[in-house]
Formats: C-alpha cells, structure tokens, sequence
C-alpha cells in the first residue's frame, strides 16, 4: 500500500527555522506553493509507486511533507522541503526525500555518501520515467546535491 502525503504548513515550526515567521509569511508561502501543490497532486502517486519498485515496499501509511522557508536544507525526518521558487526543483527534491524514508528501516548504510551514492541513479531513474521533463532540475539538484 502506498503512503498517503500531505503537504503541511506550520507556523510554529517554522518558527523553529525563523522566530520572526509570521501568519502572514504562511500565507505568502502558500500562494506561492500552489504550482508546486499541482505537480505533488498530479505525480505523487506514480513518483511513490516507482520508489516501491526501485526500493522497498512502504513500510509508512502517512508522510506529511512540511514546507519551510527558512531552512538551510531540506531534509527526511520530518520530511521538510525548502521552500523554493522552481517548483519542478521541489519535485526533484521531493523524490530524493521520500527515497530516503523508503530506505529507513530497509538498508543500512555507514556513512552518508554511502547512501547518497546508492539513491543517485535511483533517483534519476524515477525522474527520467515520471511523464514530466525534470532533466534541468535534477542536474540543477546533483549539482549541490
């Protein structure tokens, strides 16, 4: 069964990342995620099923995908995205965050690179089968990545 995700925009953990946030910065925040919203609705289930298939078997039934402008970096526990202006960026950085949460609990890895270099071609490959063109984006995201 795949999990079910929802986007989340809390003010107080936000608050974590920037005491000053504000009701109003939530706001912005999400009038400027509806792009994003609109391709997570459109692609997620098709981007979990390909993380089944090259990964495990979902072990969660609920991921909730917390949006956070003032982070540094996105990250898997609690999934948070960085808030960016290039929503097909989020994307890419969606699936690489949702693989990391497939893995949990599946695979064990020493270090860090380690993981990251087994994920890379995972990654691409569930970019490269998703019916959108993200090659841009995700060379944008190897590239800091």
């Amino acid at each position: 069964m795949l999990p079910k995700t929802e986007i989340r925009y809390s003010i107080i953990y936000n608050k974590l990342f920037n005491e000053n946030f504000t009701f109003e910065d939530r706001n912005k925040i999400i009038e400027n995620s509806r792009k994003f919203e609109e391709l997570h609705k459109k692609y997620i289930n098709e981007i979990l099923k390909l993380i089944e298939k090259y990964g495990f078997k979902w072990r969660k039934e609920y991921i909730p995908i917390y949006i956070a402008k003032d982070t540094k970096i996105s990250f898997s526990d609690p999934l948070t995205l960085k808030y960016r202006d290039n929503e097909r960026l989020m994307l890419v950085i969606l699936i690489h965050e949702l693989l990391h949460n497939n893995l949990e609990g599946n695979k064990k890895f020493n270090t860090r690179n380690e993981l990251h270099v087994f994920m890379r071609p995972i990654v691409e490959k569930i970019v490269l089968e998703l019916p959108i063109n993200l090659k841009a984006e995700l060379r944008q995201f190897n590239d800091f990545s």
